[in-house]
């Protein structure tokens, strides 16, 4: 058994003060636990940017009715899945009158920042404008972090640090992230007034729109857009496989100008101002390449975990960033009580995941590699796509063309018909 000192300054520490971070010292600081929170940033939520698309399950898991105070844009009620040329889209359109599982847009930094005075009012501390340097490591358990000269003792660690764990990695405790397990994101954040943004979406009232596309956005290799709409601005951006990147030599910084000029996603944001600009990596891998989540002392959560999952029409890793931290959190509080903090004791944060994130992982297990390794996603597919709504729609005073004729001359411009159907059948069922 792994113990409590009561000599130590805090019963938790937590390294990060994103969403992760802040779930987990929320749940502590609500079981009475004393828990101090260091942020390298200025101010919780200082080094995020722009943000993406939140599914509140997690939220209102986390706070229960009071998740609807929190800092949110606008709630997602329509769905675009875009296949796209050099030059043309053709769209999958879905408006739903009242979208069964709550999604919002968000802008990271508010969002963060309101979230860390919830914490504080709860009783945690936050320490802004520090960098952890090392762990403390007593006999083979983590027993505090070091900030420079200086040592903050407790009873065990939290690492939320993001998609980079670097303090773990260097104590050895997780392995370095592998190149073919991340992606590389770009974003952008246009401003425009909230006027124009309902304009330029055909919408009213605060309702939002989430765009995922793929095609030659991405030079035919494996990635794809996205776009959210929040209240007075618009969220674009890319990811793409950073080995297959990485490998064909293409220009991020390029690839990210084509694609906010390209004719079917440019005019959502022409003659915005720029406001934000950067990118990020994102965790691609699969259940199979997670890191240790747990140790004698420890837990790990959040994208430093490496829960996150695309899945192509869907990208989630701000849920399982709540969710995971309410689960470390709850785990931490309960193994302060007993006053164990061994991996034994610790186990149960993972058997917490098994239920949720773990499991929704271990589902899309073969999602990334399908991907990566289906060029004709990225290319054929979308070439495929635009050219048959074309075909169809085409009138030039010719002989009329039916239907089926339409659909059977798209059909033969399918390569390796057999190959193809099969290859559709493995990806339907990884995803």
């Amino acid at each position: 058994m792994t113990t409590v000192d009561e000599e130590d300054a805090f019963e938790a520490i937590v390294i990060g003060g994103g969403l992760a971070g802040l779930s987990a010292a929320y749940r502590l600081a609500q079981a009475g636990r004393s828990v101090l929170v260091v942020e390298r940033g200025a101010s919780c939520g200082a080094k995020t940017f722009t943000g993406g698309r939140l599914y509140t399950y997690s939220l209102r898991e986390l706070l229960g009715e009071r998740w609807r105070e929190a800092p949110l844009q606008r709630e997602i009620d329509r769905e675009v899945i875009s296949m796209l040329t050099d030059t043309e889209a053709m769209n999958v359109d879905t408006t739903f009158a009242d979208p069964a599982g709550r999604s919002y847009s968000v802008l990271s930094t508010p969002l963060v920042a309101w979230l860390a005075e919830q914490c504080e009012q709860a009783g945690a501390e936050i320490i802004p404008g520090a960098t952890v340097t090392g762990l403390v490591i007593r006999d083979g358990v983590v027993r505090g972090v070091r900030m420079g000269d200086e040592e903050l003792t407790s009873a065990l660690v939290i690492d939320a640090e993001g998609i980079n764990p670097l303090v773990f990695e260097r104590a050895g405790l997780v392995r370095r992230l592998a190149r073919e397990d991340v992606a590389v994101g770009v974003k952008y954040l246009f401003k425009l007034t909230e006027e124009e943004v309902d304009r330029r979406f055909t919408t009213s009232d605060r309702r939002g729109t989430a765009m995922l596309g793929m095609g030659a956005v991405t030079k035919g290799l494996f990635g794809g857009l996205f776009l959210y709409t929040n209240i007075d601005s618009v969220s674009l951006g890319l990811v793409v496989d950073s080995d297959s990147w990485r490998e064909h030599g293409h220009s991020l910084v390029q690839t990210a100008e084509d694609l906010r000029q390209h004719p079917a996603v440019g005019r959502y944001v022409a003659g915005g101002e720029l406001v934000e600009y950067g990118a990020h990596l994102v965790y691609e891998g699969n259940v199979d390449t997670l890191p240790q989540l747990f140790g004698d002392g420890w837990l790990i959560a959040g994208d430093a975990a490496g829960f996150c999952i695309n899945r192509g029409f869907t990208i989630r890793g701000m849920d399982y960033a709540i969710a995971s931290g309410i689960a470390a959190g709850e785990t931490a509080a309960a193994a302060l009580a007993a006053g164990d903090v061994s991996a034994t004791r610790l186990s149960a944060y993972k058997a917490r995941l098994e239920g949720g994130v773990l499991a929704d992982m271990a589902k899309v297990r073969g999602a990334h590699h399908w991907m990566a390794h289906t060029p004709d996603l990225f290319s054929t597919y979308p070439a495929l796509a635009v050219g048959l709504m074309r075909d169809m729609f085409t009138v030039d005073g010719g002989p009329l063309v039916p239907v089926r004729s339409t659909l059977t001359g798209t059909v033969k411009k399918v390569p390796k018909k057999l190959s193809t159907a099969l290859n559709l059948v493995k990806g339907v069922r990884s995803l």
